[in-house]
């Protein structure tokens, strides 16, 4: 058998340059994650990310078109219209419809741009505002037939309705997309 003796000197040797490959391995891995890291951050700046947000907006400014649509005055009285309610009770179940309506499409507001978002929230005011003024004009004992008169009376008038703006204003934010 031979016996390997080993030196003091020899020992320290070969923890330094264990040491030394043990740096340049952990150098190494650094350098190689900081260049992968980057290479990635590279990538993601060169992916189009428009594209799925595109879609997203897209469908949100849909989701708004059908809300302002669902929400003009004209509409409403249509589609609520009912002889058996008082004209307190018609502006109550109003009023409710837009609320809920608008609180249905709330999350909309973050994929599309804020200024046609506070158009929504102004036409959502502004027909609360003029159901509740049309049907505090009427007397006591009015009628849902007369509340619905005073409103389509009202929307024929020019520029009473702020739906048509607002439609204007997605449509303008649409055709920026496509």
């Amino acid at each position: 058998m031979i016996l390997l003796e080993f030196t003091l000197q020899d020992v320290q040797t070969i923890l330094i340059v264990l040491g030394i490959a043990l740096v340049l391995l952990i150098g190494a891995i650094f350098f190689l994650l900081t260049e992968f890291r980057s290479l990635k951050a590279s990538v993601d700046q060169k992916r189009p990310v428009a594209a799925d947000n595109s879609l997203l907006r897209l469908q949100a400014y849909e989701r708004l078109t059908l809300l302002t649509d669902r929400i003009s005055l004209k509409n409403l009285v249509t589609r609520m219209h009912d002889t058996q309610y008082s004209a307190t009770e018609l502006a109550a179940g109003l009023i409710q419809t837009i609320r809920t309506e608008y609180e249905h499409n709330i999350t909309q507001q973050n994929y599309v741009n804020p200024e046609v978002w506070k158009a929504v929230t102004n036409l959502k005011d502004q027909n609360i505002y003029i159901i509740n003024e049309l049907a505090g004009a009427l007397p006591p004992n009015a009628t849902a037939l007369d509340l619905s008169r005073n409103i389509l009376q009202y929307t024929t008038a020019d520029n009473a309705e702020l739906s048509g703006i607002v439609l204007n204003a997605i449509q303008y934010e649409v055709k920026k997309l496509i």
